[in-house]
């Protein structure tokens, strides 16, 4: 699912941001050598599992699915923020038009956002997160 989202961020944000990566955890966004400017990292997140569907043999399980969507700004000469703060506004936007009622899994949930939250990590650069779920089933024969 990660590649899937990151595929699509990729084609559907095109040169309005750096990149799109994958990330292992939000810890690694702000550790080692410094993200670009309007770098898009994706990362996993959470899984909820429902029951098993299927009483009589066969196994279908739908599985609620959280990711992060981190976008990293870096402004240096911005000590207030502002020009961050604007940039986000736009280029959050862009993440939302891309993922919002967008489905990897025909069969699961579209892609709606939960919750979102800038986090300074000083020097003049800002991470700002998103929560994304949708739903995917997982069956066995």
């Amino acid at each position: 699912m990660i590649a899937a989202v990151i595929e699509r961020l990729k084609v559907e944000l095109g040169t309005t941001v750096a990149d799109v990566l994958p990330v292992e955890d939000l810890a690694s966004v702000s550790a080692g050598t410094a993200p670009r400017n309007g770098t898009v990292f994706v990362i996993p997140y959470r899984e909820q599992a429902e029951p098993n569907d299927l009483a009589m043999g066969g196994f279908e399980q739908l599985v609620h699915v959280q990711i992060l969507v981190a976008l990293v700004l870096r402004r240096h000469a911005d000590v207030q923020g502002a020009q961050r703060a604007l940039d986000f506004d736009t280029l959050k936007g862009a993440i939302e038009q891309a993922l919002a009622g967008w489905a990897v899994d025909p069969r699961g949930d579209l892609f709606e956002l939960v919750s979102a939250q800038a986090a300074p990590l000083g020097n003049g650069v800002t991470v700002y997160v998103q929560t994304w779920q949708t739903s995917r089933y997982l069956e066995t024969d």
